[in-house]
């Protein structure tokens, strides 16, 4: 996929963009079966991975400090990009921690890993996805708002 993926950057990036734009969160495209970090865009609040392009499945648990909810360091087979790749379903609507060094406390994050198919089926890629629970939480009180006031309005 790496191979496949230069062709197509000039769609794809400003796609991954968007799509980060509009979760409010980090959109990753990852290569199959290396993990290979093909692009990113976005970013969540608190972490800062600083030449993410590049990095595979080996470098993640020690190089951007990912932690399951229990606070221990996370097994490179848990986590949810490698899943993904490895059974091709999606894993979505998980909680971990991530930390970028440098001594700053972990952020959690909602995460969800998107399985990329060849015509064959088979797994050549994963779209991950990385969300700040704070912006799903606001999102979450505007709605409740919102659903007060119309039944308000309905009342009346």
């Amino acid at each position: 996929m790496p191979d496949a993926a230069a062709p197509h950057s000039a769609f794809l990036r400003p796609m991954l963009e968007l799509m980060a734009e509009h979760l409010g969160g980090a959109v990753i495209l990852h290569a199959a079966p290396t993990g290979e970090i093909l692009m990113a865009a976005g970013g969540v609040p608190g972490l800062a991975f600083n030449n993410a392009v590049g990095a595979t499945t080996e470098d993640y648990v020690g190089r951007f400090e990912v932690y399951a909810q229990d606070g221990s360091v996370a097994k490179m087979e848990a986590l949810p990009v490698v899943r993904a790749m490895t059974t091709g379903e999606p894993v979505v609507d998980e909680v971990w921690l991530l930390g970028a060094g440098g001594g700053a406390a972990p952020v959690p994050v909602f995460v969800d890993s998107y399985p990329l198919k060849d015509d064959s089926g088979a797994v050549i890629g994963v779209i991950a996805t990385s969300t700040d629970p704070r912006r799903w939480a606001t999102r979450a009180e505007r709605l409740k708002q919102s659903i007060s006031l119309r039944d308000r309005s309905v009342r009346d």
